[in-house]
């Protein structure tokens, strides 16, 4: 991929997060945090159109599954995902909502690769089939944080 055509990438995440908005979390033990996409987001089965959805923890009585997420329409009524993932870590915590995105299969959108609560060394990484993953694990990599006013700035990018 030529360094233009990833730049393009780069803008369109700086775009796709639009503001991702962790403000308004829910409790720390269910980790529920709305995010905002102002583009198409792939998540294991299905791409997630432009809007806000609310990512939570799914919590089974007295032993939560932390590594079961659902993914809720914006005013929690609806279910639209839920999707088994696995136990991440990165090495300093931070006070914002971090996402990792792996650069999207020929002009496909990103894929949400990881999802970190504030605060947490310990996120949550997606399973994507066999077929995807290998190409998830291979893209370019990018992190988006939110700031205080939900605005998104590129944290890093793997490969450079």
């Amino acid at each position: 991929m030529s360094m233009r055509t990833f730049a393009g990438v780069i803008a369109g995440l700086l775009f796709a997060v639009g503001g991702v908005v962790s403000q308004a979390h829910g409790s720390e033990m269910d980790e529920g945090t709305t995010i905002t996409f102002a583009q198409p987001v792939e998540i294991p089965g299905q791409v997630l159109g432009p809007g806000s959805y609310y990512f939570v923890r799914v919590d089974n009585g007295n032993s939560p599954d932390v590594n079961l997420i659902q993914i809720f329409n914006s005013d929690h009524t609806k279910v639209i995902a839920t999707i088994q993932t696995v136990t991440t870590e990165r090495p300093d915590a931070s006070g914002k909502t971090v996402l990792t995105f792996a650069e999207g299969a020929t002009d496909g959108p990103p894929a949400l690769r990881d999802w970190f609560y504030p605060g947490s060394l310990e996120g949550h990484e997606f399973l994507y089939p066999k077929r995807e993953e290998k190409h998830i694990e291979e893209a370019k990599q990018i992190a988006v944080a939110a700031d205080e006013k939900g605005e998104v700035r590129v944290r890093g990018v793997s490969g450079d």
